[in-house]
């Protein structure tokens, strides 16, 4: 039977069962499933069942609804596994009935590579702000250069007022 389990908060390891149709979660009363937290709309989100397929619906919560960490708009498909984030309280949606009835990745085509792999020509830094550009190279390497000249000659400068003092 699918269900939701509790992953977060005062929730964690509660469980809710799925039934067939249409079960409504939200903070009033009048929901199917009845979650009593700040961050949770009165009219949250629903959950249709129907045969082989789950999908979720966000009724225009305050705080939206995640499944997998991506905002839902409007609706999603359900699949066995899938973390829901209703406002702040997670759930993970067990199902596993649905995990069979169909297949949620497809085969991908991997070629293997015969010969030795290189990195492509444009790579050069796994810096976020990347390597400088080589046109500005010699830029960098004479202000390094003087830098440093100029500041062993302070240090020249230092050692000899300190000798002659």
């Amino acid at each position: 039977m699918a269900k939701l389990i509790g992953m977060s908060g005062d929730f964690k390891g509660r469980e809710y069962p799925i039934e067939q149709g249409e079960i409504a979660i939200g903070r009033k009363a009048d929901n199917a499933i009845l979650l009593d937290n700040p961050t949770i709309s009165s009219h949250h989100c629903r959950i249709l069942r129907s045969g082989d397929s789950c999908v979720l619906q966000d009724l225009e919560s305050t705080n939206g609804t995640r499944v997998n960490s991506r905002d839902v708009k409007e609706s999603a498909a359900l699949h066995h596994k899938d973390l829901l984030q209703l406002g702040s309280i997670e759930f993970m949606f067990d199902a596993p009935e649905l995990a069979a009835a169909g297949a949620r990745y497809t085969d991908a085509n991997a070629e293997m590579a015969t010969g030795a792999m290189s990195a492509p020509q444009d790579f050069a830094s796994i810096s976020p702000f990347g390597a400088p550009p080589r046109e500005r190279r010699g830029t960098w390497y004479f202000v390094l250069i003087i830098t440093g000249s100029v500041a062993l000659l302070a240090l020249f400068f230092f050692f000899f007022l300190l000798l002659s003092a």
